[in-house]
């Protein structure tokens, strides 16, 4: 069943409901009923391995409902991921010649950002019920955390790098 089907069906029941109350005086918990009737479909399609089956990847820096990987920095610089997992690769980006900022955003799933150990940096994470996880063993669940590469020198370009994550994980891992 596709999703505008159940929908339609949703939308019928929740009118054929509301006539059977506003005529027959008949109380019907519609809003408890559409909850449990969309926790059956997910599980159905999550049973039947339909849930998943397609990885819907929105633009080039985005990705939902899949898994990806993604190496250097994008022209937008943003990268987001919504109910997905992606691996961010900065270790081949070469001298910068300017400072780069780059924003990652997480959102109900999980995204590890590979570096240099010696790649001039600094790294903002905000958390929300997540895990911020970045070297020097500085991690939170909820609210900020910081990170500075020993060799940053901010009057020399670096990269400058906030990531927000709710209900997911962000990762940061040192390759040399």
């Amino acid at each position: 069943m596709s999703l505008g089907i159940f929908l339609g069906i949703l939308l019928i029941l929740t009118g054929t409901a509301i006539i059977i109350r506003i005529v027959f005086n008949i109380d019907i918990p519609v809003f408890k009923i559409l909850i449990a009737l969309v926790f059956l479909y997910i599980g159905i399609r999550l049973l039947t391995g339909d849930f998943f089956s397609g990885h819907i990847h929105a633009g080039e820096n985005a990705v939902i409902f899949g898994e990806t990987a993604f190496k250097g920095l994008p022209r937008n610089q943003e990268y987001t991921v919504l109910f997905g997992q992606a691996r961010i690769d900065l270790t081949q980006e070469s001298d910068l010649r300017e400072t780069q900022n780059l924003k990652i955003n997480t959102i109900f799933g999980s995204s590890e950002l590979l570096i240099r150990e010696k790649q001039p940096m600094r790294i903002k994470a905000d958390a929300a019920f997540a895990g911020a996880k970045l070297p020097g063993n500085n991690e939170t669940a909820f609210g900020k955390v910081f990170y500075q590469s020993d060799s940053l020198n901010i009057q020399e370009p670096y990269l400058d790098i906030e990531a927000n994550v709710v209900f997911g994980e962000f990762k940061v891992m040192q390759v040399d």
